[in-house]
Formats: C-alpha cells, sequence, structure tokens
C-alpha cells in the first residue's frame, strides 16, 4: 500500500530512554525491570549489513551476479546529561559498592535491555525495544569543561533468537500522533 505524502508524518525526536538489565539467560520484565535513564539529548540507531558479493567472470568484463547479505547488526549509541551514580556505573562498567561507590571495569560484560519510547511533539510516536546488548563508553567523559557534562553510549546489539525469533535484534512499534510517556 502506498501511502500518500503528508506532512502529518515529519517528526521532531524527543522521547525517554529505559534500561533493565538481563540476569543470567533472564532478560528484564517490562515495565518493572526498567528504570528512566535521565534526559537523553541525542539517541541514535545505526543499522548495519554486510555483504559477500560474487562476480561472473564467463565474459569480457566481470559482472556482480550475486550479493548476500552475510552479517547484520546494529548500535544504538546515546548521550545522557544526568550523572546519577547508576548512570556513571554503567559507563565505567563498574560495580556499585553500597549506594555511592563505583568500583569501574569490574562488569565489562554485562547485558541490558533498552527500550526508547518517543514523545514528539510534531510526527508519530514509537516505542523501540532493543532486546539484548552491551553497553560501554562512546567517548570520554570530559570531568571539566564550559559545557553541560554528557555521558556517551554504544549499545552493541546481540540477537535475543530464544525470546524474540521473529525479530532477533530489535522491534519498533508506530502509535499515534499523540504524545505519550509510558
Amino acid at each position: 500500500m502506498v501511502q500518500a505524502h503528508s506532512t502529518d508524518l515529519y517528526a521532531i525526536g524527543k522521547g525517554i530512554l529505559w534500561i533493565g538489565e538481563w540476569s543470567g539467560t533472564t532478560p528484564p520484565t517490562d515495565p518493572a525491570g526498567y528504570e528512566d535513564m535521565g534526559n537523553a539529548p541525542s539517541v541514535e540507531i545505526e543499522p548495519t549489513v554486510e555483504k559477500l558479493p560474487h562476480y561472473s567472470s564467463r565474459s569480457e568484463f566481470r559482472t556482480k551476479d550475486k550479493n548476500p547479505v552475510i552479517q547484520s547488526e546494529y548500535v544504538l549509541n546515546f548521550d545522557l546529561e544526568e550523572v546519577s551514580t547508576k548512570n556513571v556505573n554503567r559507563f565505567l562498567m563498574g560495580s556499585l559498592s553500597g549506594s555511592n561507590i563505583v568500583q569501574a571495569l569490574q562488569e565489562t560484560n554485562k547485558e541490558f535491555a533498552i527500550k526508547f519510547v518517543s514523545d514528539n511533539p510534531l510526527g508519530p510516536n514509537q516505542v523501540w525495544r532493543f532486546w539484548r546488548g552491551t553497553l560501554s563508553p562512546n567517548g570520554a567523559l570530559q570531568l571539566i569543561g564550559e559545557e553541560w557534562m554528557t555521558m556517551s553510549y554504544t549499545f552493541e546489539g546481540l540477537a535475543d533468537v530464544a525470546n524474540n525469533p521473529n525479530s532477533p535484534y530489535f522491534s519498533t512499534t508506530f502509535a499515534t500522533t499523540t504524545t505519550t510517556t509510558t
């Protein structure tokens, strides 16, 4: 079905980023297992595929006759401005000692699920569910500066075939143009 051109589909992106921690092979439950990560001024998804081209050598010039996908993956990059103990702990891939001491680089392979719920002032809203992945810093954390302190993260997606066989990496559900915060 072809959808007619509509300026109602132009969007200004806003929303809330939620994170839940996997426990072994068990994903977080929604909504109780997720927590709001605070103000995220930037959230970007980058799906990529790797292809293995094949070329026929049957004529004067070789010609590409097949180009299958041999690998697919994605990364989710986002920035957070709220310098909470939990956000710093995740940025430093640490473990918490008590409620306020971060022991850095102690949990470098911890797995998470992320949910992004858009709340666009204009345009359609979506709920993005990134089933499983690892979190790491995406650049340096500036401890002294003249701008708002921002922590940049990369979430590398992992397949969750056991719990989401039809869409093992992530899915997005389109909602109405009405804003929502859950």
